[in-house]
C-alpha cells in the first residue's frame, strides 16, 4: 500500500524537503494528530495552539539529526545523540 504524505490540513506535499518529517509525543499526537494521516509541521503547530517546546518531541533521529527546524528547537545534547545512537544498538 502507497503512504499518503499529504498534509490533512493544507495540503502540501510532506515528503518534499526536511522539515515535515518530526515525531512528537504520542499524548500529543493521539489529541492533536491525525490519527495515520500527515499533518506538516506547521499545521501541526496551529492545532497545538501554541509554540513547539523540547519536550513536545520524542528522541529520534528525524528530530535530533534530519529536521532542521526541530532540531533548533530539541537543540540536543552530544549526551543526548550518543544515547539515541546507543539504543538503537
Amino acid at each position: 500500500m502507497k503512504r499518503d504524505y499529504i498534509c490533512r490540513d493544507c495540503g502540501i506535499d510532506t515528503n518534499k524537503g526536511k522539515d515535515n518529517f518530526y515525531g512528537v509525543t504520542e499524548e500529543l499526537w493521539n489529541k492533536y494528530g491525525v490519527g495515520k494521516g500527515m499533518l506538516c509541521l506547521s499545521c501541526f503547530k496551529k492545532r497545538l495552539g501554541r509554540e513547539f517546546t523540547k519536550e513536545d518531541f520524542v528522541p529520534c533521529v528525524l528530530n535530533y539529526k534530519v529536521n532542521p527546524v526541530v532540531k533548533s528547537i530539541v537543540k540536543p545534547t552530544e549526551q543526548e545523540i550518543k544515547a539515541l545512537f546507543q539504543s538503537y544498538k
